[in-house]
């Protein structure tokens, strides 16, 4: 198929040839070939918008980022989205338009650029995000926000920090979500001042962004919030599950063993947790090696989740919970291959099979 009869298909053929049509043009990626192609990214037809979503992917200058940037102005969502994702892929071919399309008089149309730039994953569009943050409308402002945790930005902890702190509404709980989302030293500890200091409808946000960060450093902040706001109990346990629990017991002081060790407890008796949790929170209790009530432990030792189950046998095991040895041996009974080498670790600490330590 030549230049002028793939111009012609891609025009007026059938779907098939349509198709075939926008991958073929690919070969000139002249100007008229490239508004052929713009063309087709408004077929009713999703086969065609996606082959000509892969050649204009292919072509990818600066001329293609200039013939999208107006079809995020279309009325049909289908032809937005295209456009937009295009540009997301191709924000280093052109980044000085988006920079461009964050100034226009159309709101809807900073918003996208902030969106933009914030799933481009190109770091060096920070900048002009930071600049939206002194955007007159408020959810061109959020929309910068979102995007300059999503790009991880370190140089935006400071006004994330301010905005969290004094900000709208949900403009304070995207700051917070966009600061869990940096991997920064100085990301975690704008988080651990939030926390102390914030409202308590934005503490339990900043305990979950926190938990994403998984740094030890944490410790020991988290467990003066238990003694300062006890009802946080439930927020911290989460977090601290996130952390490796062998780090954690390692910052615990022996006196606060025993609090951290309740908290979790109260944490696993109740439900909504997910295995993965439940585990790391079973794994825990079993490094601060603080006895705790057996009943704690009846329900993950009954649970369908093996790493469940087997997180539990270990840590009764290691605190040598023998109240809970007959369900260890009905659960050895059952003869299941993912428990048996967890099941005959844990029977041999309490001694030979009939003699219970008490």
């Amino acid at each position: 198929m030549d230049r002028e009869t793939a111009l012609r298909e891609l025009n007026a053929g059938s779907p098939d040839l349509q198709r075939l049509a926008a991958r073929v043009l690919g070969r000139w990626a002249d100007d008229e070939v490239l508004d052929a192609l713009i063309g087709a990214l408004q077929s009713p037809h999703r086969g065609i918008r996606d082959a000509a979503t892969d050649t204009l992917l292919e072509i990818g200058d600066a001329r293609t980022v200039r013939r999208l940037l107006p079809l995020l102005k279309s009325n049909i969502p289908a032809v937005r989205n295209s456009a937009r994702s295009l540009l997301q892929r191709l924000s280093k071919a052109a980044p000085e338009l988006l920079i461009d399309l964050a100034h226009d008089a159309d709101v809807r149309m900073r918003i996208f650029a902030a969106n933009i730039m914030a799933e481009s994953g190109d770091h060096e569009l920070s900048s002009p995000l930071l600049e939206l943050l002194d955007d007159p409308d408020e959810n061109v402002r959020d929309a910068a926000v979102v995007g300059l945790g999503r790009l991880g930005a370190p140089e935006a902890v400071g006004r994330l920090e301010e905005i969290a702190a004094g900000g709208e509404s949900w403009t304070r709980f995207s700051a917070i979500d966009a600061l869990g989302e940096i991997p920064a030293p100085e990301a975690l500890r704008a988080l651990l001042r939030i926390v102390a200091n914030a409202s308590p409808e934005l503490q339990e946000p900043a305990l979950e962004a926190l938990g994403r960060h998984r740094s030890p450093e944490s410790v020991l902040p988290l467990l003066q919030l238990l003694h300062t706001t006890p009802s946080l109990g439930s927020a911290v346990a989460t977090v601290f599950a996130a952390l490796p629990a062998a780090a954690v017991a390692a910052r615990v002081p022996g006196a606060d063993r025993p609090v951290l060790a309740q908290v979790v407890s109260e944490r696993l008796r109740h439900n909504g947790l997910a295995p993965g949790v439940a585990a790391a929170m079973l794994d825990l209790l079993g490094e601060l090696a603080v006895r705790v009530e057996a009943a704690v432990f009846l329900r993950p030792l009954a649970s369908a989740q093996r790493p469940v189950q087997q997180a539990a046998i270990r840590c009764v095991a290691r605190l040598r919970l023998s109240e809970t040895m007959p369900l260890l041996r009905q659960l050895q009974s059952q003869g299941d291959p993912a428990l048996a080498d967890d099941l005959k670790e844990a029977l041999s600490r309490f001694g030979e099979p009939g003699k219970e330590r008490s």
